[in-house]
């Protein structure tokens, strides 16, 4: 077998699952799940996944193997039969096949013919869809029972066996070698591409070796997807800053070595101390950090000065210069008050009243002022002219009363009046000063605080200091409350204020920063970070050493299962394949594709086959010749008759390349197609049933009438089976095949059997039932008499449901007489009264034949149609 070979040779080099993969299909026809399984872990073993031990395929034996094996068998089949809740089928029913020629099983739309075609594709090989099969919808919960149907077979070797249908899985596909073909099938030819389903066995092995690559490839994945999920998500370990670990982690892959990991992960009694060490050493340094001295220092300062502006802001209303403005203020105060009273009693000496000169008094002054110039209209006031009046009483003045208005107006006026108002307000004002001037250091507390840490006895001296301002305040306050010539005002003195200690200790800490800016422990705090950092992380890590460990494992596991997916590429198989099929096929089914469309007639458009492979499998597809230089597809342009012409052509050219003559199975294959096509596919069938097992499905009474024909002319074997169904059973096989494709002979045999039946019910049934029994024995008969006029009388010239005149068929009949003519008449006649189609008159009805009369009808009808074959033989 030089395809085999070839595949073996060619495998030598390929990878080991592959070899065991073919040395199985070769051995066993096909590979279990089991198989499956094991060329995974053959396949994982390869690349270093699993440590299996397994036999390497020995190449020259295996290829001595096939070189003594026959070609793939002939498979026929023998019988459906057993099938449980497959539609409405009877169950218990067995549809039985004849082992040669051609077997044709008609039956009427509903008969259950479709169901037993359903059971066959879903069995053996069909293209397109398979057909859903349904649970018996007559039957209760029947949605909830299994399905079952058998298939008996026999091989040209004379083994035999069966395949076993059950709730849409099979327990054997030997029978894939049996191809069914129907109008799904056709459809399927002309629009779509599929893989050539008849080859020689060589080429199925890579087929099946392909399906073996996309199924350990889908194991593998499955293996892989898990394998990816089940990552360790290790970048918590990774950290902000950049350490050797980090470094090892971030380059983490397959490649990384186990021994690598190990020296990220000795972390020891040492190692723990040092980073104790370390961690001591770090605070302090950065403790004594330039940067962060004199960020301290400075912000010291801020404080300091803050709480220096405070003193600052109380003290000054105790210096020099301030208790010298105030001696002035107060003396200057004093010295216009005594004047002021000097001028005031001698303008307001010798008045009835007191206190005439006061705040109180210059109010009702002025306001007698604005009441006269508003009332007289004149800016004169007071007016002492003659017979002025007072502006408050409005009684005549006086000389004395004139002279007192004036005095009056002139102390009003007065500079020394002036002065005092002046000095009053600004004695006034002074005198707030001191008395609001706040001694409370509650809120720099903590300053004070943090300024006594570093001199000590701040506190107890800043407290001194504020108690003699407060001290100083109480006597500032008591000279401007009792105003009086001060001829000297004493001016505190401190030896130290905090003012002064915190200016020399502001001063301290700046002369500190200019020194520290000059100085830089970056360098030393760099290191001892980093070091830190490193034995801090390799401590951390040997924490997770077995996960990082699992990971290492888990990424060279999925890199081992990524070189074995690309293993289970199909490319070399395809390649092969392409090879092998021009080699031994592409020719052979170009030539013998349109030889079959000779055979049945297609003359109209040309079309060609072609073929091309994808995963291992070899695809034919069929379009336009190149030559009408347009692209059209195919369904868009044919006929229905020319459509399935063209499917059958590539059907059987498929046939004419297999290396067995197994069965093949055709449903209604001439469906809805006219008589010219019709009869190019029986002539077709019948050629083909007598190279092997044909089996057809039909309910074309017209088509299975010119399959009798063409098979009697090619002396072809034929058996026709009848379907019937009850009311909700179907598939039940008829006693008979279909009484119109039944010869004279047949009919006759039919008749026999209903004689027999009509003697038992002339026994034992009533007179009614023996009526009705003998109308359909006579319409039976009569419809014999008019097919023997077709076969015998007339040697076939005419016949019902025929095609055309048989002229040739005329020179046997010349031999016809008056005595056939009447007796053929006389016959008929008598059939036509008594058969049910006929209103019979009321006295036939009395005379109704006996069993014996009818038997003597019958016997006539034997004996002419037996004179007439004798006759014409």
């Amino acid at each position: 077998m030089p395809i085999l070979v070839h595949i073996i040779e060619w495998i030598e080099d390929k990878p080991k699952f592959w070899q065991e993969a073919v040395n199985r299909i070769i051995r066993n026809n096909d590979l279990t799940d089991g198989d499956i399984n094991d060329l995974v872990n053959i396949c994982k073993s390869e690349n270093g996944i699993s440590d299996l031990e397994f036999d390497v395929v020995d190449i020259e034996e295996l290829k001595a193997l096939v070189e003594n094996s026959d070609s793939e068998e002939t498979v026929t089949l023998s019988k459906i039969c057993n099938t449980e809740n497959i539609n409405a089928l009877k169950e218990g029913e067995e549809l039985e096949f004849a082992p040669n020629g051609l077997t044709v099983i008609y039956g009427d739309n509903g008969s259950g013919k479709s169901s037993y075609v359903s059971v066959l594709k879903h069995i053996c090989n069909t293209r397109g869809i398979r057909p859903t099969i349904n649970s018996n919808l007559f039957v209760e919960n029947s949605d909830q029972k299994q399905q079952v149907a058998e298939l008996e077979y026999n091989t040209e070797s004379g083994s035999s066996g069966s395949v076993v249908w059950k709730d849409n899985h099979l327990n054997d596909r030997i029978l894939q070698v049996v191809d069914v073909f129907d109008t799904q099938s056709a459809n399927h030819y002309i629009e779509d591409e599929d893989e050539i389903a008849f080859i020689p066995s060589g080429l199925i092995v890579l087929e099946k070796l392909a399906q073996c690559c996309k199924k350990v490839e889908e194991r593998i994945n499955t293996d892989k997807g898990t394998l990816i999920a089940s990552s360790f998500d290790f970048s918590f370990l990774i950290g902000e800053y950049e350490t050797e670990v980090s470094k090892f982690l971030q380059t983490l892959s397959n490649k990384t070595k186990i021994e690598e990991l190990k020296t990220h992960t000795n972390h020891t009694e040492e190692s723990e101390a040092r980073i104790k060490e370390l961690g001591t050493s770090i605070i302090k340094l950065k403790a004594k950090d330039p940067k962060k001295v004199i960020e301290d220092n400075n912000k010291k300062i801020r404080r300091f000065n803050s709480l220096k502006d405070r003193y600052r802001a109380v003290e000054t209303g105790f210096t020099e210069k301030t208790l010298t403005d105030s001696k002035t203020i107060i003396n200057t105060f004093f010295s216009a008050s005594e004047i002021s009273k000097t001028a005031s009693e001698k303008a307001f000496s010798n008045l009835p009243i007191e206190n005439v000169g006061n705040e109180y008094w210059k109010t009702l002054w002025e306001s007698a002022r604005k009441f006269y110039n508003h009332s007289v209209g004149d800016t004169i006031f007071p007016n002492t002219d003659e017979n002025s009046n007072c502006p408050l009483c409005l009684q005549d003045l006086g000389d004395d009363a004139k002279e007192r208005f004036n005095n009056f107006e002139t102390f009003v006026k007065a500079d020394l009046q002036q002065q005092l108002d002046v000095a009053s307000t600004k004695l006034e004002e002074w005198k707030n000063y001191y008395a609001n001037l706040d001694f409370d250091f509650t809120e720099y507390t903590p300053t004070i605080d943090e300024i006594e840490e570093l001199i000590e006895g701040f506190t107890v001296k800043q407290a001194s200091f504020i108690n003699a301002l407060n001290t100083e305040q109480k006597k500032i306050l008591k000279l401007y409350e009792t105003p009086k010539i001060i001829e000297v005002i004493e001016i505190p003195e401190f030896e130290s204020t905090p003012i002064t200690v915190i200016e020399t200790l502001v001063k301290t800490l700046q002369e500190e920063n200019i020194k520290l800016s000059k100085a830089s422990v970056e360098e030393e705090l760099k290191l001892l970070e980093s070091e830190f950092r490193n034995l801090s992380a390799i401590k951390e890590l040997q924490k997770y050493e077995k996960q990082i460990t699992d990971e290492i494992n888990r990424k060279r596991s999925i890199e081992s299962l990524k070189k074995c997916t690309s293993q289970c590429r199909t490319t070399n198989i395809t390649i092969c394949s392409n090879g092998i099929t021009d080699t031994y096929i592409t020719s052979n089914l170009k030539e013998n594709f349109k030889a079959e469309l000779r055979k049945l007639g297609f003359k109209n458009i040309n079309v060609v086959a072609n073929t091309k492979g994808a995963k291992g499998k070899q695809y034919h597809y069929l379009q336009l010749d190149t030559s009408y230089g347009v692209n059209i597809s195919l369904k868009d342009i044919l006929s229905e008759g020319e459509h399935r012409c063209i499917s059958l052509a590539t059907f059987f050219s498929e046939l004419s390349i297999s290396e067995h003559k197994s069965a093949i199975i055709f449903d209604d294959p001439v469906s809805s197609l006219d008589h010219r096509w019709r009869d190019k596919i029986s002539k077709r069938i019948i050629e083909e049933s007598q190279e092997r097992q044909v089996i057809v499905f039909t309910h074309d009474i017209t088509f299975l009438m010119r399959l009798q024909e063409f098979a009697n002319k090619q002396d072809c074997d034929i058996e026709i089976k009848s379907l019937t169904r009850k009311k909700t059973e179907t598939g039940i096989l008829a006693k008979n095949p279909p009484w119109d494709a039944l010869p004279v002979k047949a009919r006759v045999g039919v008749l026999n059997a209903e004689f027999q039946t009509l003697e038992k019910i002339e026994n034992t049934e009533t007179e009614e039932v023996y009526r009705e029994k003998v109308k359909l024995m006579y319409g039976l008969m009569r419809e014999t008499w008019e097919r023997l006029v077709e076969e015998l009388l007339l040697n076939g010239t005419i016949q019902r449901f025929g095609r055309e005149v048989q002229t040739l068929r005329l020179k046997k009949v010349i031999d016809l007489t008056e005595e056939d003519y009447q007796k053929i008449k006389a016959n008929m006649s008598k059939c036509s009264t008594m058969f049910s189609g006929h209103d019979s008159a009321g006295e036939l009805i009395q005379s109704l034949p006996d069993t014996e009369e009818v038997n003597a009808d019958l016997e006539i009808l034997k004996a002419y149609a037996v004179e007439l074959k004798k006759r014409r033989n």
